[in-house]
């Protein structure tokens, strides 16, 4: 197997997050991790864009952010469900992101903070989020204008709940979902990307197994299909997606086999894979420029996909 590419970008970034001192991420108690990972973003993600006008709320048993690129007028709305592999992130790690989205696709744009494991185990944020994305179609007051349609979006953890919310939502059309490099196969497999890049990358197998312990603490739970939808027949019908997966990710093989799956039962993906990049590039993207060229990217197609699907 030959040697990966590293962007110049990566690799300084890995060696910067190498020399810091401190436990691994891993072994840190659930609030002490939550706290260095909003650390992180501050550090190393771009800061939202002012001109995005957010509004905190609550909704379907979550606390809620909406973002406003402009003025609200009636059209589809973007949930979005963070990452953290369900034990870390919240509204503020993800908050320049979601301004980012709303600005690019000049939509109104839903964060949902759902409940955190080891707390809330299985099946807590799928629960959440499905609920929050139900409460978001029915157009709350708090929206501004009429909510005509959704769409969903999320990285990491939250792309593995978005995809389920966009397979499982009932109330409204789902006119497209983007997941950025999204957890696919939570049963630890011992091949391919997963086992090439289990060290060194940022997100590696020790972090991967603290997170699937704390929201799945029962093994036999982890092959089920809203946790590990790539090793089942994907549903008949799936929304249009945009996947995006990074080059030195252990989940970029994951993203590949879910765009695999939906192509095969005749579905629509734009694929795009940030080669030489790692996962978490959507959060740090101050840190690692090409990753937010890439990101601006993927959401340019994705609003593409949603004003293509809005019309029909």
């Amino acid at each position: 197997m030959s040697d990966p590419v590293v962007l110049p970008e990566t690799a300084a970034l890995l060696a910067l997050l190498a020399a810091q001192p401190g436990p691994h991420l891993a072994d840190m108690p659930a609030d002490v991790a939550r706290e260095a990972y909003r650390q992180m973003g501050t550090l190393f993600d771009a800061p939202a864009d002012p001109a995005v006008r957010t509004v905190d709320f609550s909704g379907g048993g979550c606390a809620l952010r909406a973002y406003f690129p402009g003025a609200p007028v009636p059209g589809p709305v973007i949930v979005y469900m963070h990452g953290g592999g369900w034990v870390i992130g919240d509204l503020e790690t993800h908050h320049g992101l979601c301004a980012l989205i709303a600005r690019v696709t000049g939509l109104r744009v839903v964060a949902v903070d759902y409940r955190l494991a080891p707390e809330h185990p299985f099946p807590a944020a799928h629960e959440d989020c499905l609920a929050a994305a139900t409460f978001v179609a029915a157009g709350p007051a708090v929206l501004e204008a009429p909510v005509t349609g959704i769409a969903v979006a999320g990285d990491s953890a939250g792309g593995n709940l978005a995809f389920h919310v966009a397979t499982q939502l009932t109330t409204a059309p789902v006119l497209g979902q983007l997941l950025i490099y999204p957890v696919g196969d939570c049963t630890s497999p011992e091949t391919g990307s997963y086992r090439q890049f289990a060290e060194g990358y940022l997100l590696d197998r020790r972090l991967m197994d603290r997170f699937i312990a704390d929201y799945l603490p029962d093994p036999a739970s982890r092959a089920r299909p809203a946790l590990s939808p790539v090793l089942h027949p994907l549903p008949a019908r799936v929304p249009p997606a945009v996947i995006l997966t990074a080059g030195l990710d252990m989940l970029r093989d994951q993203g590949r086999a879910l765009a695999d799956g939906i192509v095969g039962r005749g579905g629509e993906v734009h694929f795009v894979e940030a080669e030489g990049l790692i996962h978490g590039l959507a959060t740090m993207r101050q840190a690692l420029p090409t990753g937010d060229t890439v990101i601006r990217q993927a959401v340019g197609i994705f609003a593409a996909m949603i004003g293509a699907n809005r019309n029909k």
